[in-house]
């Protein structure tokens, strides 16, 4: 299965209002390489951000229906079109 070669890696910060970090890995390539990255004030906000990047970038097929399962798995519901976290500025 396609999935099974991505996998996600997340920084949560120590310091109030600091934003989450989440990157998504290839492993399906050599060296594994980060494919993307997202940042919110959440978790589900800093998924969205990768997805939306993710889509942005055109990237596979294959890494877009990935971090779409985590946005399902994680909220129990398919993720927003886009997301707005208006805590984290870039």
């Amino acid at each position: 299965m396609p999935h099974e070669r991505f996998s996600l890696e997340w920084d949560h910060p120590f310091l109030p209002n600091a934003a989450t970090h989440v990157s998504l890995f290839d492993g399906g390539k050599e060296p594994m390489n980060i494919v993307a990255s997202g940042h919110g004030s959440s978790e589900a906000y800093a998924l969205r951000d990768l997805l939306a990047t993710l889509k942005e970038r055109r990237e596979s097929p294959d890494a877009i229906a990935f971090v779409t399962e985590e946005c399902q798995a994680r909220a129990g519901q398919p993720p927003a079109t886009r997301a707005t976290d208006e805590s984290v500025r870039r």
